[in-house]
């Protein structure tokens, strides 16, 4: 059963970043259905992101709280049942309401999973098995990627109300798999806040995580928006560029788990960032879709190495009666990242298209890349190693 935990709880965190990239391609027909003007639907995206930071450390405290097994599931029941209302909606303002609702249940399944896995798989460093961090990460990174994929062929075929339905099949089957492998957790009931203080060590962690989705969600959105506009490709041939962030991001993380092994994460952080940086100056000086892609694939190896690794110093650095919490704060980091980069696409892609953006993700890449220098990478036990039998 231990070995079938990971997959339990990586089936349940796949729905946030699934369905925060699967909107992407629906909105124009969501559009023309409710005649309600583009500015108006693009909510359908922002609400998302904006629940997406609020969301995740209320969730995470609940599950420290009260157990992350009983949030792991609700988060799982609120999925299916906001599918069907979604794909329901006669009006748009319901729609808007069911896919807040939505975003809360995507947000419960990742902090409660991580602190079942944290209770149940303690390893080295205060940090959970690297291989079950890693399998979790290539959940995360690919889900994300491949929504637009996904969501343009169910599109396809059945118009925008079935990416909001499939979420039904997927809930029951991570549902019959949380009941079956997860084990129950004991919960800190008399948790001493309602909000954990975040420590400054995790905020660092936080912030680090945030500025490298800047630059991944830059990249996200302004590459098919260049191919459509730029490169005259077509709408459902631009989304397959994304695919070697996925593609790479797979790939490259177990090579990233290997190299922590044996350089330890400090050299995963590095490489990294200098990844990322080197992505982002590839596509800054890209003009042709080939040297897109190859740009794309530098920086899914980039988003492998550091989701990785930010992802296992979360672990070293919360408290463990807090993993729920300080995993929240660590998926909102994701969507401030996320939301900061549509900010400034609006901006970017209307002044200097896909060069004024690769060039702001370099800029922000250097930071990435100073910040590695400083992060810490190991346990402070007087701060996070507390006793379990205190009220």
């Amino acid at each position: 059963m231990r070995d079938r935990l990971p997959a339990a709880v990586a089936l349940g965190s796949l729905f946030n970043p699934l369905n925060s990239s699967m909107i992407a391609v629906a909105l124009a027909d969501i559009e023309a259905e409710f005649d309600v003007g583009i500015a108006a639907v693009t909510w359908l995206a922002a609400g998302f992101y904006l629940t997406g930071i609020l969301a995740p450390p209320v969730m995470g405290t609940l599950a420290d709280r009260f157990g992350p097994r009983l949030v792991f599931c609700g988060g799982l029941v609120t999925m299916a049942v906001t599918g069907v209302l979604a794909a329901l909606a006669p009006t748009y303002p319901m729609l808007v309401v069911v896919r807040l609702l939505q975003a809360f249940g995507s947000c419960a399944t990742m902090p409660a999973g991580m602190a079942i896995v944290q209770a149940a798989m303690p390893g080295e460093d205060g940090r959970p098995p690297p291989r079950v961090i890693a399998t979790i990460s290539m959940v995360l990174t690919a889900s994300a990627t491949l929504g637009p994929v996904l969501g343009g062929v169910l599109i396809g075929l059945w118009g925008w109300r079935a990416i909001f339905l499939v979420n039904v099949p997927l809930a029951v089957v991570a549902f019959a798999a949380a009941l079956r492998w997860l084990p129950r957790v004991r919960a800190d009931g008399a948790a001493r806040q309602v909000l954990p203080r975040l420590r400054p060590r995790l905020l660092a962690t936080c912030v680090q995580f945030a500025l490298t989705n800047v630059v991944f969600y830059v990249a996200f959105f302004a590459v098919p928006l260049w191919a459509q506009r730029s490169a005259g490709v077509p709408a459902h041939v631009a989304g397959l560029l994304v695919l070697p962030l996925a593609g790479l991001g797979i790939v490259m993380t177990p090579v990233a788990v290997a190299l922590a092994r044996r350089a330890g994460l400090r050299t995963v952080l590095v490489t990294g960032a200098a990844l990322l940086l080197g992505g982002s100056c590839l596509l800054a000086v890209s003009a042709s879709v080939a040297p897109v892609l190859a740009a794309a694939s530098v920086l899914g190896a980039a988003a492998a190495f550091g989701q990785y690794a930010l992802n296992s110093l979360v672990f070293v650095h919360a408290d463990r009666r807090d993993t729920g919490a300080a995993v929240g704060f660590f998926q909102a980091s994701r969507y401030v990242g996320a939301a900061t980069a549509s900010s400034l696409l609006g901006v970017l892609t209307g002044t200097g298209g896909l060069e004024a953006s690769a060039w702001t993700m370099a800029a922000v890449s250097v930071a990435v890349l100073a910040g590695t220098a400083v992060l810490p990478v190991t346990r402070r036990p007087a701060a996070c190693d507390e006793d379990r039998s205190g009220p």
